[in-house]
């Protein structure tokens, strides 16, 4: 291995994760049962998770290191989940570590047709809010998000 290898690797750094997952939902949809569940289940198998519960205020600085810090990310798409900006923009920032630092992404889909939240169609091209509200930049990450492959659940 030539110096120049060597020096190399040294210099790229080395990413350090605090939790194993970051689960990301919006509580007024899937309920606490799912969600109590998904984490349960999460832990069980031995990992760590943090969820956009605990004790994080939404959009803070906090918040998103604990996404930032995870070695990979779940977001829970409802019904409602962009009835809030904060939930867009938390998805934002899944989007960009799973770019940036390699962060693992999986979409889990809760009764809703992931097309529909692709393309913002069915319940979600008529809400009033979503129409007038949402960024293109929202509509980008919608569609990068949920053009991965996921879990279906009903």
């Amino acid at each position: 291995m030539s110096s120049s290898s060597r020096n190399h690797k040294s210099e790229v750094p080395l990413q350090r994760w605090t939790h194993d997952v970051f689960l990301s939902y919006h509580d007024k949809d899937i309920g606490e049962s799912f969600a109590s569940d998904l984490y349960s289940a999460l832990t069980h198998a031995g990992l760590d998770v943090c969820t956009n519960k605990h004790n994080l205020s939404n959009g803070d600085h906090k918040h998103f290191s604990a996404i930032q810090s995870s070695r990979s990310s779940i977001i829970v798409f409802s019904r409602n989940f962009d009835a809030s900006t904060w939930f867009l923009e938390e998805m934002e920032k899944i989007l960009e570590c799973r770019r940036t630092v390699g962060q693992v992404f999986v979409p889990v889909f809760y009764d809703v047709n992931p097309s529909n939240v692709r393309h913002q169609k069915g319940t979600f091209a008529q809400k009033r809010w979503f129409r007038r509200n949402k960024s293109m930049r929202y509509r980008t990450a919608l569609f990068e998000a949920t053009s991965i492959s996921g879990f279906c659940m009903r």
